[in-house]
């Protein structure tokens, strides 16, 4: 039951960060749907990774700030939607660099923030 309401409580505050960043029809959408899911990206890895090891956290903690918190915040169905519609009016250069994009950079700040993880990690074992 604790996971639940940690998922519960961490959901209710990423998915009105998501909301309150991307209002629907704003000029910078695919802009902001990026930088959010990047964001999630670097995110996870820390939550996941050096938080537990670092802080004393109970692992509902852990759950509702990942499953909850990052989930709701991050939002691949809207990245889908959006790379959808772009090749349905035929901006297939845009289509790619979206996606593209989002891909790429995603994969790098998961990866920079492992990185980072394993190093706060290994430097916090040796004091």
């Amino acid at each position: 039951m604790k996971k639940l309401m940690a998922i519960f409580l961490g959901a209710l505050v990423g998915s009105a960060l998501r909301y309150l960043l991307t209002p629907v029809g704003a000029p910078h959408h695919l802009l902001t749907v990026m930088a959010i899911n990047i964001g999630g990206c670097l995110l996870l890895p820390l939550v996941t990774g050096a938080l537990p090891l670092l802080v004393p956290v109970a692992p509902h903690v852990v759950t509702g700030l990942s499953v909850g918190l990052v989930g709701s915040f991050t939002t691949f169905s809207t990245f889908a939607l959006d790379a959808a519609r772009l090749l349905q009016a035929h901006a297939y250069w845009t289509a790619l660099g979206y996606v593209g994009g989002s891909l790429l950079l995603g994969w790098l700040a998961a990866a920079g923030s492992l990185s980072l993880t394993h190093r706060w990690v290994k430097g916090a074992r040796f004091r």
